[in-house]
């Protein structure tokens, strides 16, 4: 067999669609399937690869364009790094089986089964790194970046290191080989690595939103018309500028309407007819010398490529875009409706309040007692107002008619609070759960606007959950990775140290028709049944963003939704909040057999203004506890006595100490149980009451009905 020309020696490689292949481990017993897999993309990879071995034959297309390369980082572009060598490893015995086939020397052979191998982790690598994780190449930023690294710089150097093995192995001229495999290799991933990525979308869900918000026939009709501009090209003296304006107003089109899904499919029907075209010496680019048809021909498809899937991000972008302007206009007009409204109930709250100050003091002039049933009612009364007007306060504020307050709160007190106020609604048979840190949690911001937020969040959950809605504080480093998985994100994510409480239910999940709208105002799923205003998530959003935070939803169907609402910390956050007297002298009854942790106990609950009633013996304990129950406001003890109280006295509070690491530890409810580690401070303490007694012991309770979470 005769050496192949200069531009004709790459050889290919091969994978597979990404979203085809499953990320799987190697154990576990799931060894068998990566192996199969890994054996299946040799196979693609060498029947692909193989008219490369015949690159002496002028009838081959093979060193024309190279499509292996970008489907193989198509392939392993989202799969976890520690997947990658099995088929790596295919990717190199595919090329040496290959090899068997071309007159090159084995370690010719071997040289470019290793060039393959490192240019598919090459593209794969830097594509995850530089570019996008999942795959989603969803902004001119990334497009960009795209283009600049993996079509240019990345090509280069591939196409440099095998121009070198070529003029090496057999003497070719080094500028001609790595012309050839620099146009052939950068077109491919240029034109079918944005395909299969748009095509295989990481997140399915997106793609069937983005299918119903577009023209689902877009792609099949582009394809359709690229051929038909090509088969208009086989008349005689068909100049090559008129097929270059069809094709680009055709893709133009395709990407204005179906975005770079639809972009993509024209542009691969062009690539492939128009250079198989050529190479038969049919159409404008046929030409004597062949390699020069087909060289314009994968020039303009490369300025085509790039002109459509730039005119597709763009048009997505500004579609975005106009969205979030659409949602800024109708919040700007909720905020003027509800400030109007707000502003005319605050006159009649102010009369009830006055009219209820003047009986207050017809009563006291006509010497009634300071705890007749008369000044009761109106001290209720006066909370009442007291509560409407710290209302239309918020609403006011929502229409930008006020001043922000922001105070230096723990986050734990808003969560507790919001729960405490969530209990009394939940459907019959929702358990719900609250897990906060042991340490303080401070943050800048309105409690009463971020209780409401909260208490909304969990409402919708325990609405839509089966048995159980989970509510857990949680404060870390910033994390962008674990944001990239959302399904919808309202404002931005905190640049600092940050906190963020997560709802979760596990009802069905969220339809994706429905994920875009889901934080529009007066946009419910539930409005069909007259259960839903629409105003509750988007005044979560409202809050999440007047505080410089966000609001995240990961959803699905069948699957868990999982609401996370984050506020920045509070500058001087590593100071903690010191818990002030909140008992009232209440009795608590406590039970630990240690002498010298029971004494401390004691002294903890006396500070926080209680009364401890301490026993070594469980006995002696619930035999207190069953001779008046009615006198204790809950009970402490240790893990393996919580049982034994919960049936003695299934409405007490319960405390139960935990041995878990200070380090990792929190405090979690569920039911009327209360875990806290044994090491615990004052203000650990002071929170599980809290969590425990559903409010503040001693403060005035806050009540709430159905009709008030919107």
């Amino acid at each position: 067999m005769t050496p192949a020309p200069p531009r004709q020696d790459s050889k290919p490689s091969a994978s597979r669609i990404p979203e085809a292949a499953t990320p799987v481990s190697a154990s576990g017993g799931a060894w068998w399937l990566a192996l199969l897999q890994s054996a299946l993309l040799g196979v693609v990879y060498a029947v692909l690869s193989t008219p490369a071995a015949f690159t002496a034959n002028d009838n081959t297309l093979a060193a024309i364009i190279w499509p292996a390369p970008a489907i193989a980082a198509a392939w392993l572009w989202r799969l976890p790094y520690r997947q990658w060598p099995p088929f790596l490893i295919a990717v190199f015995v595919a090329m040496l089986f290959v090899g068997n086939f071309d007159a090159l020397s084995v370690g010719a052979d071997s040289a470019f089964a290793v060039l393959n191998v490192f240019q598919v982790a090459l593209y794969s690598w830097a594509g995850r790194r530089f570019i996008n994780e999942r795959g989603e190449i969803d902004t001119t930023r990334k497009l960009a970046r795209f283009m600049v690294l993996l079509a240019l710089l990345c090509t280069g150097v591939i196409a440099g290191l095998g121009a070198t093995i070529g003029a090496v192995t057999k003497h070719t001229f080094w500028l001609d080989e790595w012309r050839v495999m620099m146009v052939g290799n950068g077109l491919a991933i240029l034109v079918l690595l944005p395909a299969l990525l748009a095509w295989c979308p990481a997140d399915r869900r997106a793609q069937a939103r983005d299918e119903a918000a577009s023209f689902a026939w877009t792609p099949t009709i582009a394809a359709a018309l690229s051929a038909a501009v090509f088969v208009l090209a086989l008349f005689p003296r068909f100049p090559a500028e008129l097929l270059r304006a069809l094709l680009s107003l055709v893709l133009v089109w395709a990407a204005i309407h179906g975005g770079l899904k639809a972009a993509s499919s024209g542009l691969l029907v062009a690539a492939a007819l128009g250079i198989g075209l050529t190479f038969v010496g049919l159409g404008p680019y046929a030409s004597p010398t062949r390699s020069e048809g087909i060289w314009d021909l994968q020039l303009d498809l490369a300025g085509l490529a790039v002109l459509s899937f730039f005119v597709a991000i763009t048009v997505y972008e500004r579609q975005k875009l106009n969205r979030r302007l659409d949602s800024a206009r109708r919040f700007e007009s909720m905020g003027l409706l509800a400030g109007g409204i707000a502003h005319d109930f605050n006159n009649i709250l102010g009369a009830v309040g006055g009219y209820t100050e003047l009986a207050n003091e017809q009563l006291a002039n006509e010497k009634s007692g300071p705890g007749s049933a008369a000044q009761g009612s109106l001290r209720e009364a006066a909370l009442a107002v007291a509560r409407g007007k710290d209302l239309t306060e918020q609403i006011l504020l929502a229409g930008r008619r006020g001043e922000r307050a922001r105070e230096r709160i723990d986050f734990r007190d808003i969560v507790l609070q919001a729960t405490s106020l969530a209990r009394p609604l939940l459907p019959a048979g929702i358990e719900l759960s609250v897990s906060v840190p042991l340490a303080g949690v401070p943050v800048l911001a309105h409690e009463g606007q971020v209780v409401r937020a909260l208490l909304n969040l969990v409402r919708n959950a325990s609405q839509a959950a089966s048995q159980k809605v989970n509510v857990t504080l949680t404060i870390a480093p910033q994390d962008t990775n674990a944001m990239m998985g959302a399904d919808q994100v309202v404002g931005e994510m905190p640049e600092a140290a940050f906190a963020w409480v997560d709802v979760t239910d596990d009802g069905s999940g969220i339809p994706p028709a429905h994920m875009h709208q889901l934080f529009d105002p007066f946009f419910s799923s539930r409005a069909a049944g007259g259960k839903g205003t629409g105003l509750g998530l988007a005044i979560v959003a409202g809050v999440a963003t007047d505080h410089a935070g966000g609001v995240a939803v990961w959803s699905g169907h069948g699957a868990a939704t999982r609401f996370r609402f984050m506020l920045p910390l509070a500058a001087d956050a590593a100071s903690g909040i010191e818990p002030s007297a909140s008992g009232q002298g209440q009795t608590v009854l406590l039970l630990e057999p240690d002498e010298e942790l029971r004494e401390c106990e004691e002294n903890l609950l006396a500070e926080l203004g209680f009364e401890p009633l301490g026993f070594a013996q469980a006995e002696d304990a619930l035999a207190a506890l069953e001779q008046s129950p009615g006198d204790f406001l809950l009970f402490m003890t240790s893990e393996d006595f919580t049982s034994r109280v919960t049936a003695m006295a299934p409405s007490l509070p319960v405390i139960a100490y935990t041995q878990e690491p200070h380090d990792s530890a929190s405090i979690s409810q569920a039911g009327r149980v209360v875990s806290l580690p044994a090491n615990h401070d004052l203000a650990a303490l002071h929170k599980a009451v809290t969590m425990a007694t559903g409010a503040t012991p001693g403060a005035a309770t806050q009540t709430l009905t159905p009709s008030q979470s919107l």
